[in-house]
């Protein structure tokens, strides 16, 4: 490893003149403000990041987001955080972190071994294999090797989160090309808009594949329309934030990661929106092969983003491996930045366009192919490529870096939790689409399956002038900028290359090395449904929540049952869409703020008096006890209870739960709760009751009083107060509708 010797001489987002020092692993390495800790590791040539949870296999760099599945890391020092994308992390002075699940090192790592046994730990071993002679027996080994990371060994502070609520006419969820001209047309509406974003800058997938718009470089665009909704008061731009969860009524949950507010770690919302615009983009899926999960393989979009946003070179020799022609621009990127490209398509007639884009790079193609195998251990060296149907020539090609590309996943978590959308099956896309069936909801680009810039410039003008207008306001769709050409989208299906050599695996999901045999074991097992097969092999249950393989997982499993991907069906898409800490949900509810300590109107006088406090249910303090000089609990206990029985005694009741009874059928409510009878009871009198529940069992009792002749203050234990209150309430609701009290 070297420092930046994989960096280009120019280009990118980063600031040169702005070197940041960090650390990963104990070594001393240099990045530049721009950077993340993923792009920076990559310019100082390291790939082999951890390993992987079961086999402990070596993992690299995989995406450039959220949906990474390789780039895991504990942070160190002040952070001290686990879990941790590197693809997500903006490098800063002093950052420290370490690889995960590995010992002694990532390089050599002794949980390895676990490979020399593959074949004895597939999918669910361990439902099997600990049932004898007791699961209890080996429950605290397997919680001990449980996780990747290790849980934050510094406190939390009650300043480092908070929570707050937020109202607007428009939410916009996504700030790539969709979701800044949705926001553009809502907020020159005058309607209230927030613009909630998820990467560290704003422009999505503009900034990744260095579009140009109006002739010119898409940044300059980005930036003018940044800076016109800065200047609309009635527009609030989130950058570096998720919208994590989305509830009923246009309610959603968003977490705000460093926000501007001194020491403040996160901020959690909870937001109440009359309409939402989901432009959340689409993420890119691999395509599996034997050991493709080796460090330097990674998708395609991912090895863009790094050439053109941060100036880095993710390997020197390249092969492209894809289905679409979506990857044809992404390896003209790649050798546009002096990388040697070889692009490996499993189709046998890509579209010519798609041809005459790469042919100007002299970009070798080779079609109706597919890549079968990867070289190499800690890194990829080589690939075997092979043709797709097989019985031809089979070719070795050395190179350092994997791309592949294998279609697109729209983002379309949001759209399943609003239950307002259903996921629908597109053949001609090869993928799941979501279909919005309300009007408070919409979308907007390649969530929706659009994926050309120009469509998702068009619709998120469209989506945020619908949703102003359905907000109350009027408005157009503003003009759209104009963009340059780009490949199409046509594709062919293609989940994984199957196996060619006995025992050798194919990983589907990187994080919980889950591979085909996996699946297939699944099926053979009687686990059919997708959801059972998520279950049974955890795939998708990751920190990467299936963003990147669900959809293959389902095509694979599909293609095993003779199905198609719709009648497979999809997996529930459930919250948090990305990782949130307990801290954010939890605010400044910690410590004594969680659960205050509850005083009554006396407590303070019992304090002068020397009244020792105790808890006595539902928090609340309460004296136990007065010691004079001298005595201890059982000399003053004992001393008290005499003065009582001889003298007299006060009791403090404010804590104990009250309910006030009125109607003329009170008397008979008491007689339904109580063993006792109340009708007897003059008013100004009370009386001791047990209440029994509709088992005869004992569920609370206390003091009645009589107030008047159909008016009763009935009083429950202090933490008993719930329980009596839905207990009465289930009376008078479900078994004794006729009774007139209340």
């Amino acid at each position: 490893m070297s420092d930046n010797s994989h960096r280009l001489a120019s280009g990118g987002e980063i600031d040169r003149a702005q070197p940041i020092a960090f650390r990963f692993n104990g070594a001393a390495l240099t990045g530049f403000a721009g950077d993340t800790l993923a792009s920076a590791l990559l310019a100082n040539g390291v790939h082999l990041v951890g390993r992987s949870f079961k086999y402990h296999r070596p993992r690299g760099i995989t995406g450039a987001g959220f949906e990474e599945t390789g780039g895991i890391v504990q942070l160190a020092g002040a952070e001290d955080a686990p879990n941790m994308l590197a693809t997500r992390l903006a490098l800063a002075p002093g950052l420290e972190a370490n690889s995960v699940n590995c010992w002694p090192s990532a390089r050599f790592d002794l949980g390895a071994a676990a490979q020399l046994a593959q074949r004895l730990l597939p999918a669910g071993f361990y439902y099997k294999t600990f049932m004898w002679p007791g699961w209890h027996l080996f429950e605290p080994a397997i919680r001990r090797a449980a996780g990747l990371g290790r849980a934050p060994t510094r406190p939390a502070q009650h300043d480092d989160y908070e929570t707050r609520f937020g109202h607007c006419d428009v939410l916009v969820v996504g700030a790539g090309p969709a979701g800044l001209m949705a926001a553009l047309a809502a907020g020159r509406s005058g309607a209230r808009v927030m613009l909630v974003d998820d990467g560290i800058v704003a422009g999505g997938r503009l900034r990744a594949d260095a579009r140009l718009l109006d002739g010119k470089p898409a940044q300059a665009w980005i930036d003018a329309t940044l800076a016109e909704l800065a200047g609309l008061k009635n527009v609030r731009v989130f950058q570096d934030a998720s919208v994590w969860g989305y509830l009923e009524h246009n309610h959603l949950a968003m977490v705000e990661r460093r926000p501007n507010a001194s020491g403040l770690r996160q901020r959690n919302w909870k937001l109440r929106a009359t309409q939402v615009v989901t432009a959340t983009g689409a993420f890119e899926r691999p395509i599996a092969f034997m050991d493709s999960d080796r460090p330097g393989v990674m998708l395609a979009s991912a090895a863009r983003s790094y050439v053109n946003r941060h100036a880095v070179l993710p390997g020197r020799n390249a092969v492209v491996f894809t289905n679409n022609d979506g990857a044809y621009d992404s390896a003209a990127d790649l050798a546009r930045a002096g990388i040697a490209v070889t692009l490996v398509d499993a189709r046998h007639a890509p579209s010519s366009d798609a041809v005459a884009r790469i042919a100007a790079r002299g970009i070798e193609l080779v079609t109706g192919s597919v890549v079968r195998e990867a070289l190499g251990r800690a890194r990829v060296h080589g690939v075997v490529v092979a043709p797709r149907e097989g019985g031809g020539p089979v070719r070795m090609i050395s190179c350092d870096l994997v791309c592949t590309s294998g279609g697109w996943n729209p983002a379309m978590h949001l759209a399943s939790q609003s239950r307002e959308s259903r996921a629908t099956w597109d053949e001609a896309r090869v993928t799941f689409l979501p279909a919005p069936r309300s009007s408070r909801f919409h979308l907007a680009g390649a969530v929706r399956g659009t994926f050309d810039l120009a469509g998702c410039l068009r619709e998120g003008a469209e989506a945020g002038a619908t949703a102003a207008r359905a907000a109350g306001f009027t408005t157009s769709a503003p003009t759209a900028p104009t963009s340059d050409t780009e490949a199409g989208a046509a594709i062919e299906a293609l989940w994984f290359v199957p196996s060619t050599k006995r025992g050798r695996k194919i990983f589907v999901d990187l994080v919980n090395d889950v591979t085909i045999d996996d699946l297939a074991l699944a099926q053979r097992e009687g686990y059919e449904h997708i959801e059972h097969v998520k279950r049974y092999t955890t795939a998708g249950m990751g920190l990467d929540q299936g963003k990147t393989v669900n959809v293959t997982v389902i095509g694979a499993v599909a293609a095993m049952r003779g199905l198609k991907p719709d009648e497979v069906g999809t997996t529930t898409f459930r919250q948090p869409y990305v990782p949130v800490e307990f801290g954010a949900i939890a605010g400044h509810r910690m410590g004594s703020r969680l659960l205050p300590k509850r005083r009554t109107p006396l407590t303070s006088w019992h304090v002068a008096h020397g009244g020792v406090l105790f808890e006595a249910g539902l928090r609340w303090q309460r004296p136990g006890y007065y010691a004079l000089a001298g005595e201890g609990i059982v000399e003053a206990t004992i001393r008290e209870a005499r003065a009582v029985r001889e003298k007299v005694g006060m009791y403090d009741g404010s804590p104990l739960g009250k309910f006030l009874i009125k109607g003329p059928d009170a008397a008979a409510l008491l007689d339904l709760l109580y063993v006792n009878d109340w009708g007897n009871l003059k008013p100004g009198r009370g009386r001791y009751g047990v209440m029994l529940n509709e088992d005869a069992l004992f569920l609370d009792d206390g003091v009645t009083f009589r107030l008047g002749a159909n008016e009763y203050l009935l009083h429950s234990s202090t933490g008993a107060a719930d329980r009596v209150y839905a207990h009465i309430e289930e009376l008078l609701q479900v078994h004794c509708p006729e009774l007139r009290v209340v």
